[in-house]
């Protein structure tokens, strides 16, 4: 009779100690999302006039009115032309003239575009 009784006892040991380890972590918790700095709103206004105007279509270069290149002074003239400035400024990285732009203003000027290109 004490036999059976050892091994139940036995088997509901074992199941606590093997059933303590058991538990449901959280991913969320476990692996937070890393901060984005870009998940702030990229404006037109702010980020993306600013940094065309002051290196595609200021002074002598190529996209200012007196250029034969396309005018990139107002949104409707960048706009017009958003996938040749992603295509040489983003992808070739051979716009602005003068070298290429830091790569923050390549990922707002990036996700600017992929956000609908706003004009805001």
């Amino acid at each position: 009779m004490k036999r059976p009784i050892l091994y139940v006892i036995g088997f509901l040991v074992l199941s606590a100690v093997s059933l303590d380890g058991c538990y449901y972590d959280n991913r969320d918790d476990l692996y937070p999302n890393p901060v984005d700095t870009l998940d702030a709103l990229i404006t037109f206004a702010d980020d993306i006039q600013p940094f065309i105007t002051g290196s595609c279509a200021n002074g002598a270069s190529c996209h200012n009115a007196d250029a034969t290149n396309p005018v990139l002074e107002t949104y409707d003239q960048i706009v017009s032309n958003i996938e040749g400035i992603e295509r040489r400024a983003i992808n070739e990285k051979t716009m602005p003239q003068s070298g290429p732009a830091n790569q923050d203003q390549l990922d707002k000027l990036s996700k600017w575009i992929e956000d609908g290109n706003l004009n805001n």
